[in-house]
């Protein structure tokens, strides 16, 4: 297929008669200009979600506002010019839009389900330019104490894609991104939160999607730990004996964080035994 077959392929996808964004099916809860969340239930085994589940919008907030995307650079150019800076996913307005909507939709979610979102922000064009509207999608599941996050497309815009890379004739030999995703990575801040290493993500993603893991229960901890980091008197005895009381504030973590493991396993247990009884 040649560049200009990528073109107005891309101009299609702008006008909304071909393949602008992934669909949203299923459920929807919410759908105006600035996006879209609803319930998208799948068949895919190797998504085994425990929902439903109930998680503050403050803790969405800080799930989104912790996610960054940061392009890798390949070769030579990652020598000359160095790691790129990461950069956030969501602006504050998508935060607000998007957290209490995803709450909701963990809430309502079942074990079979996952919940897809997609927010737009629309640039006012000129007199001698259109608006052009770039596009942020993906999905999330909760899957025991992470939330399981799925990025398919950060500010993509076909149209831009299209214009910025009219004159680059590596292009012309291979399609444009159109997910805004290429040779980018995702990120979690803080770093200790992110667990994508040590969970396996769904099948049947695409080549540029990106997947993510969260450890959820985690950041519910170190507001708390922070505050009371920030608040606490700091006095004469206390300097002799700093050594001393960072393990027991170790020693206390860990075991807050064993005992939340306990009740996550007792209501995964419950889960599975009010399953069986519905079965029968």
């Amino acid at each position: 297929m040649s560049y200009q077959a990528y073109f107005l392929l891309a101009l299609l996808c702008v006008t909304g008669t071909a393949c602008s964004t992934p669909a949203l099916t299923g459920k929807i809860l919410f759908d105006d200009p600035r996006g879209t969340v609803s319930l998208q239930t799948t068949s895919d085994p190797s998504i085994q979600a425990t929902q439903p589940v109930n998680l503050e919008p403050a803790l969405l907030a800080q799930v989104l506002k912790g996610i960054e995307v940061q392009y890798k650079e390949h070769g030579l150019q990652s020598l000359m010019a160095g790691r790129s800076i990461p950069v956030l996913v969501f602006s504050d307005d998508q935060v607000q839009f998007l957290a209490p909507l995803l709450a909701e939709g963990l809430r309502s979610a079942g074990a079979d389900q996952r919940v897809a979102f997609r927010v737009l922000t629309t640039h006012e064009g000129s007199m001698l330019e259109s608006s052009t509207t770039e596009t942020t999608s993906g999905f999330l599941y909760a899957y025991g104490r992470q939330l399981c996050v799925i990025l398919s497309q950060y500010r993509s815009s076909p149209m831009l894609t299209s214009l910025n890379t009219a004159g680059d004739s590596e292009y012309k030999s291979k399609p444009p991104d159109l997910t805004g995703l290429k040779d980018h990575i995702v990120l979690f801040t803080p770093r200790a939160a992110q667990r994508s290493d040590s969970i396996d993500p769904p099948g049947g993603l695409q080549t540029t999607d990106r997947f993510l893991a969260i450890d959820y229960q985690l950041l519910q901890h170190a507001p708390a730990a922070a505050t009371a980091g920030k608040t606490a008197p700091i006095s004469d005895s206390s300097v002799g004996t700093g050594t001393s009381g960072a393990s027991a504030q170790s020693t206390e973590a860990l075991a807050q964080e064993v005992e939340a493991l306990k009740k996550e396993m007792q209501s995964l247990k419950q889960q599975q035994q009010q399953g069986n009884q519905k079965q029968k």
